[in-house]
């Protein structure tokens, strides 16, 4: 059986469930209690924020998770629970609607916190939308559903969650990224590395055609017998022989170059995990170059 908003009350007041004055009254709705993050123990972008550490609170105006990255919440309220209830965790419509998402088990057992002063809920979550979810110490992020337990319970003292917490993952390379972003972001990093790739060879192409069809009009310009009825009174057979001769020449210069340049990068030894210079004023300038043709 749920218990339903006055019982909740009832049982707040006597002590259960929460710790006295860490609870609020406005957070009972009508069968479940809207749990309130703080803003401290907290593991933000891989470094923890231990709890009740004044040294090492977290310093920002908002708790900010971006998308695909895990964290860890914790809540305000600090657990007392009596025996013959057992807690369920969820995630509020609001905030699951933005794809925060809970990777944690949601079942707060008969007891926990009982035998500790200070014990509060320590929730992972992960953001699977596509914005950054910001939240502040106070937000009413997670419902709390408390469920009748029947028959008796067995007693199992457990150390603090923090602590095991911290232990479980300290080993982790980056415990604040979700093995679905790391692929994503490797697929978008070779993406960008394949598209790097391709580019001059693509830019050579078009440059080629460009300049193929630009000199066989002007061939087709001088053979005329009377080249300037057809672009231009002014211009004579002499001059448009000139000006076909430049435009090769330019053409043969700018493909070479380019072809020069899209070869160099084709038989170059692909490694998608070679960096590359970010640096120096021959890429900056091969950007800039780039970007004008575009």
């Amino acid at each position: 059986m749920i218990l339903g908003h006055n019982e909740i009350h009832n049982r707040l007041t006597k002590g259960e469930i929460f710790r006295k004055e860490t609870w609020d009254p406005e957070c009972v709705k009508e069968a479940s209690y809207v749990l309130r993050i703080a803003g401290d123990g907290l593991l933000l972008d891989g470094k923890f924020h231990d709890p009740f550490d004044q040294n090492n609170r977290y310093r920002g105006d908002y708790i900010v998770i971006d998308p695909g990255k895990i964290a860890i919440l914790s809540t305000q309220e600090e657990l007392n629970m009596p025996s013959d209830l057992v807690g369920k965790i969820g995630i509020r419509l609001e905030f699951a609607l933005l794809g925060l998402t809970g990777l944690m088990g949601i079942q707060v057992d008969p007891l926990y916190g009982s035998d500790k002063e200070h014990e509060r809920l320590y929730i992972r979550v992960a953001n699977f939308g596509n914005e950054p979810i910001r939240l502040m110490g106070g937000d009413e992020v997670f419902t709390f559903e408390l469920h009748e337990v029947t028959g008796r319970v067995g007693v199992k003292s457990k150390k603090d969650s923090w602590p095991r917490i911290k232990e479980t993952l300290k080993n982790l390379e980056d415990a604040s990224w979700s093995y679905v972003t790391q692929v994503e972001n490797n697929l978008s990093a070779e993406t960008q590395s394949v598209k790097d790739y391709f580019q001059p060879l693509v830019m050579f192409g078009v440059f080629l055609v460009a300049v193929s069809i630009l000199a066989a009009t002007l061939t087709i310009l001088v053979q005329t017998p009377e080249p300037s009825k057809v672009i231009g009174s002014s211009l004579t057979a002499l001059e448009a022989r000139t000006l076909m001769l430049w435009v090769i020449i330019v053409g043969i210069a700018g493909t070479a170059w380019v072809g020069l340049t899209a070869g160099w990068r084709f038989f170059r030894p692909y490694r998608s995990d070679t960096p590359r210079p970010t640096t120096g004023w021959i890429r900056k300038c091969w950007r800039k170059f780039w970007h004008w043709l575009w």
